[in-house]
């Protein structure tokens, strides 16, 4: 009986973990947020409840944890929201429903955005519980598809000149076609983002997601923990190039601390060094002028504020904060309410909705088993996906509720527990302490 709950657990996520990444294919393409794994997300639940066994109190427990959690916060912000002598200004801070700026108490959007919360939550509480090693060959197959059709996007608008996606029926505004679209014109499909390299315009890959750097969130996690994992070596490249060919600043963020925390684990060999340096060395001096470029456009024209992108999340960044900062101590504490605004980061998208103390639950949530992972290779791997993750979201990326980073957090979260299990078996089978060595010593003299 219990290998039939497995195996009805593990068909299920087989399905659904080639739909996690996607989010720019509805079925219903009027209805945002109709993603096929969203839906699968609130079918999890009674299906969870059937198979989950003895796993199935401790499901309950965490749903009933995070009802908690969501019920404080929903209390304390609106409570504040009540008691406070100001009325925010919500011109100037992207809003999840621009169409209402003077709503402070119970806005909509702090309902519609509890409902993907709760897709996040079901998904990863569905991972958490039911994970097997097995899945890891899924999880690997459903990225590298996902990549493969974002690099087959950019080869054909290099080729002809005009977008390939033929699967998306997602509408989003017309500042995805680079100003292409005039005014606030929706478009219907796939969205498209170019970027000059030395003269040579291509498509930024975003495969089936929203832009470059959600398509970079989502499967950036993936490539950390194959890349270490995985002896199948063509899947993590073909991830590897996708996120290259992004030109995603979030990919970039995420490069940078995985390779600070691999510094721990990397030891120096002279030879090796040596060899890599040189062949880095004459790959940049060939390609320096489109190198510098992308540089330019990725990294110092949206830190300096020189190009859009860069002058928006500075601007909205800085408006957050003036929210936040004019707030009564309560609302800065608390938050506003969930889902209010969105701002270009995480960072200070929390810190407005959440409060100080929602943003420090949020990171202790990512980041707790950064610090309770072995030290193996699948440790470090999880270890790196926690902390990349937390990163780009702070920094760069304001979704909180794209599954696939979600992934391997959860899985994180399951070899805490698999470590914890393991180490209590250990010292239940193998007491070590000298009085018990001592015993077992005098035991076998007697006998003799």
């Amino acid at each position: 009986m219990k290998q039939s709950i497995s195996s009805h657990a593990d068909l299920y996520f087989f399905v659904w973990i080639f739909a996690v990444p996607v989010t720019s294919v509805l079925i219903m393409p009027s209805v945002q947020g109709t993603t096929i794994g969203y839906i699968m997300c609130f079918l999890s639940l009674p299906l969870a409840l059937a198979w989950g066994g003895a796993s199935r109190t401790r499901y309950i427990t965490f749903l009933i944890v995070v009802a908690s959690v969501w019920a404080f916060f929903l209390l304390t912000s609106q409570l504040a929201d009540t008691v406070a002598p100001y009325e925010p200004d919500f011109t100037k801070v992207r809003l999840i429903d621009d169409t209402d700026v003077l709503t402070f108490i119970l806005r909509k959007s702090l309902f519609t955005q509890t409902i993907y919360l709760l897709a996040v939550v079901l998904y990863a509480a569905y991972v958490y519980i039911f994970y097997k090693p097995s899945w890891q060959q899924w999880l690997l197959a459903s990225a590298a598809i996902f990549a493969a059709y974002g690099i087959y996007e950019v080869i054909y608008f290099n080729v002809t000149g005009q977008p390939g996606d033929f699967i998306s029926n997602r509408s989003f505004g017309a500042e995805f076609r680079n100003g292409d679209a005039a005014g606030d014109e929706q478009v219907n499909g796939s969205s498209l983002q170019m970027v000059a390299i030395h003269g040579y315009v291509i498509q930024r890959l975003k495969s089936l997601t929203g832009e470059p750097s959600m398509y970079a969130l989502s499967m950036f996690p993936f490539w950390v923990y194959f890349n270490a994992t995985s002896k199948r070596r063509l899947p993590v490249w073909i991830i590897g190039a996708s996120l290259v060919m992004s030109t995603s600043s979030t990919a970039f963020i995420g490069y940078v601390v995985y390779f600070l925390i691999r510094i721990r684990k990397i030891g120096f060999h002279p030879v090796k060094a040596m060899v890599g340096a040189l062949m880095l060395f004459v790959v940049a001096y060939l390609a320096r002028d489109y190198i510098a470029d992308l540089f330019q456009q990725m990294i110092i024209d949206k830190a300096d504020g020189r190009n859009v992108s860069g002058a928006e999340r500075s601007d909205f960044f800085h408006a957050s904060l003036d929210i936040w900062a004019g707030g009564s101590l309560a609302n800065q504490l608390f938050g506003i309410g969930f889902g209010y605004i969105r701002s270009t980061d995480l960072f200070s998208t929390l810190l407005v909705n959440t409060g100080v103390m929602g943003l420090i639950l949020v990171s202790m949530l990512i980041l707790y088993p950064a610090f309770r992972l072995d030290w193996s290779t699948e440790g470090m791997a999880l270890r790196q996906c926690c902390v990349t993750t937390w990163v780009m979201m702070m920094v760069a990326v304001p979704e909180f509720s794209y599954l696939a980073p979600w992934t391997f957090v959860a899985i994180a979260y399951a070899r805490v527990r698999m470590l914890k299990l393991a180490a209590r078996q250990s010292k239940g089978a193998l007491p070590d302490s000298p009085s018990s060595v001592n015993d077992r010593r005098l035991t076998t003299r007697s006998r003799l």
